[in-house]
């Protein structure tokens, strides 16, 4: 009996480490799956996050490219208005020193028969004002002049440049017909006007 109880007791832990064994064994294999699933899973999140880092960079490349190319953009656009706004002032010296050149007079007439026109009525009272005007130039204008048409010179030049201003008897009517008054009208054609010329 007591060998047969041996036998029972050596079949059953035979019986025992056959099954732990399996146990065993199963663990290690599902542990093994799950190791592996776990893996590839921080592999795909691994390849996820440098996906979209890469995204980001390359955008945020793009973003620096796209931001250096407007700075450029703007210091080019700042150099060429400093160019068109030292034309301009060239200008704007060149017309307040026209009183002493040949094409005074030409000019001036112009100027006033414009603001005299502008004005539309009889009787036009038209200020005159430049730097270094002479009055011999201002009378040889007044014989070209419609009748009625009154001439004042002021010795200060008009809006600092010089030119004309002429208003009606009333003071009802009047036309600013100075050059920076001329320049202000044009303003935005002048400069986009230069601005071609210069750059094409």
């Amino acid at each position: 009996m007591s060998e047969s109880l041996d036998k029972l007791h050596n079949r059953i832990l035979s019986d025992a480490r056959l099954k732990a064994a399996g146990i065993v064994e199963q663990a290690e294999e599902k542990s093994k799956q799950i190791l592996e699933d776990a893996k590839a899973q921080a592999q795909r999140d691994a390849n996820d996050i440098l996906s979209r880092a890469s995204l980001e960079a390359e955008s945020i490349r793009r973003s620096i490219l796209s931001s250096r190319i407007r700075t450029n953009r703007l210091r080019i656009l700042d150099e060429k208005n400093k160019i068109v706004q030292g034309v301009l002032k060239s200008v704007e010296q060149r017309l307040s020193d026209i009183a002493n050149t040949d094409q005074f007079e030409p000019t001036l007439k112009r100027l006033v028969l414009e603001a005299v026109e502008a004005v539309g009525t009889d009787n036009t009272l038209v200020k005159v004002g430049f730097r270094n005007t002479q009055k011999k130039n201002l009378q040889s204008l007044g014989q070209s002049l419609p009748k009625g048409t009154k001439l004042l010179a002021d010795d200060t030049p008009i809006d600092d440049l010089g030119g004309v201003v002429a208003n009606d008897p009333e003071g009802k009517t009047i036309f600013n017909n100075s050059f920076k008054a001329r320049i202000e009208r044009l303003d935005n054609q002048l400069l986009a006007t230069i601005a071609s010329t210069i750059f094409g």
